[in-house]
């Protein structure tokens, strides 16, 4: 239409079209698959019961309807819980394409991610001048990293739990420089903006954060000094390796075979086979 008028130049607004999936909901049914409200159940130590008939019911997921009295109110989630938890809920039930159940408990579990970090940023205590930690270093560049890559895939699930194991290490360690506060502040704001302003302000920044840059994360630092190859004998995991990263193949065959552990499972015995996927793993057939 706005293209007939003449308002914009193509008649396509967009170069792709991206579905997203359903959010379902509990819902109840008889034996015979007959459907039963919400307000028609009763539980009871984990079973489900028709309120007026007595009879057990199944819960099962459903699309959200009127008839069902299934249906999530957005402002009863807000209102218990926050925008930012809500933006944060659907984001973190999976892929943006896949139909999923809404679980109020993961309602809960995404709001205490909040409450932690805003406890943790906050805090003065926790954010000082100096140097980082070469974990946390690390960590906060690979997060900016996975987030960054994640945004542009629409995979919004896996780059909110890169943040939370971000936030639990920082928790753990129990200080921060400001550098790393800041950037981490900046990763959140698209997800939780309301408490990405509220941090930012803390951390002494007159302006939004909606308009700070995305931070960006240096490529050396996420470089491996040494990788842990899980070794699998006859297709069961049955130790691990660590080893330098640049280690080459036949000298992992080698260092495999050795140890112990696979001594005990090959009885000193040569492998029929034995495959080493460089920086993955290592296959033993015996």
């Amino acid at each position: 239409m706005l293209f007939d008028l003449g308002i914009v130049s193509t008649d396509e607004p967009y170069k792709k079209l991206y579905n997203q999936g359903m959010i379902l909901a509990f819902a109840y049914e008889t034996a015979t698959g007959a459907k039963v409200a919400s307000d028609l159940v009763e539980e009871k130590e984990g079973r489900f019961f028709h309120v007026e008939t007595g009879e057990e019911l199944k819960q099962i997921v459903a699309k959200m309807s009127k008839s069902l009295k299934n249906v999530v109110n957005p402002d009863d989630v807000i209102a218990a819980f926050g925008a930012d938890a809500l933006r944060l809920y659907e984001m973190f039930l999976g892929p943006l394409d896949a139909v999923k159940p809404w679980v109020e408990n993961g309602v809960k579990g995404v709001f205490n991610f909040l409450n932690r970090a805003y406890k943790f940023f906050a805090d003065p205590a926790h954010i000082q001048d100096g140097e980082e930690d070469e974990e946390i270093l690390k960590s906060i560049h690979q997060t900016i990293e996975k987030v960054g890559k994640d945004i542009e895939h629409l995979h919004f699930n896996t780059a909110i739990s890169q943040m939370m194991i971000f936030s639990n290490l920082a928790i753990k360690k129990g200080r921060v420089n400001r550098e790393t506060a800041s950037s981490f502040t900046r990763v959140l704001s698209p997800f939780a903006p309301h408490l990405a302003e509220e941090l930012w302000s803390i951390l002494g920044n007159k302006s939004s954060v909606a308009l700070a840059g995305w931070p960006e994360y240096d490529a050396s630092i996420l470089v491996e000094d040494s990788i842990e190859y899980p070794v699998m004998i006859n297709g069961k995991l049955r130790l691990k390796l660590k080893v330098a990263a640049d280690t080459k193949p036949a000298e992992l065959e080698k260092m495999a075979l050795a140890d112990e552990t696979t001594q005990k499972w090959t009885g000193g015995n040569s492998p029929k086979k034995v495959i080493v996927v460089p920086g993955k793993i290592i296959n033993i057939v015996i």
